[in-house]
């Protein structure tokens, strides 16, 4: 009786570690695919983050920031007549 006992023990220890061996494997796949969605994820923000970065110092020049200062809202460069320092003391 005692050999039945020790096959059933050890039959139950097999099926364990079978079903432990598949939930870490059904684990780390889904895992593994998570950090590939990430990833994924990571490189569009990276791409979104240069066009950005493009688009900024494109509308951050300073000739297109004075074009469309003159175009659009009409405004010119003052004459140095125009032009006013005012520091701590008073206005020069």
């Amino acid at each position: 009786m005692s050999i039945n006992k020790l096959n059933a023990a050890l039959l139950v220890a097999v099926i364990g570690c079978a079903m432990s061996v598949v939930t870490s494997q059904h684990l780390s796949r889904r895992l593994y695919n998570e950090l590939e969605k990430q990833q994924k994820l990571s490189r569009q923000l990276d791409v979104e983050y240069g066009q950005l970065l493009l688009e900024q110092s494109t509308w951050g020049a300073h000739a297109l920031i004075e074009k469309s200062a003159s175009s659009r809202l009409g405004m010119l460069t003052p004459s140095q007549r125009q032009v006013y320092v005012i520091t701590p003391e008073g206005v020069r």
